[in-house]
């Protein structure tokens, strides 16, 4: 489960960009083959007695790129998704983050 990993560097990475800063919720980027539940869990690990243990967590659905194999038509989804136009395979050509920050609200916390 190397989600545990990704979820860990990403709470260091906004722990050191938040300095003193207060925040009330994050927001993490998952990818379609991302385990939803083990990025909460651990989410919940990583952060625990720190600055943002209280934040809300919100997770934001994160596409692949792919390019129809029949058609060329350029779209949005998983590795399995069919392509909209005809309903051929596609091609990932951009992959889409497996986990990462994808923003933070600002506010009270408590």
């Amino acid at each position: 489960m190397h989600e545990r990993g990704l979820v860990s560097a990403a709470a260091v990475e906004l722990l050191s960009s938040l300095g003193d800063e207060k925040i009330d919720s994050v927001t993490l980027s998952v990818g379609p083959d991302t385990d939803r539940g083990v990025v909460e869990e651990a989410w919940r690990s990583a952060t625990a007695g720190t600055p943002i243990a209280t934040a809300r967590l919100e997770l934001a659905a994160a596409m692949h790129e792919l390019v129809c194999l029949e058609c060329s038509t350029a779209y949005w989804g998983g590795k399995l998704t069919t392509c909209s136009e005809c309903g051929g395979n596609g091609l990932v050509v951009e992959r889409a983050p497996e986990v990462s920050i994808a923003g933070w609200g600002k506010g009270r916390v408590g």
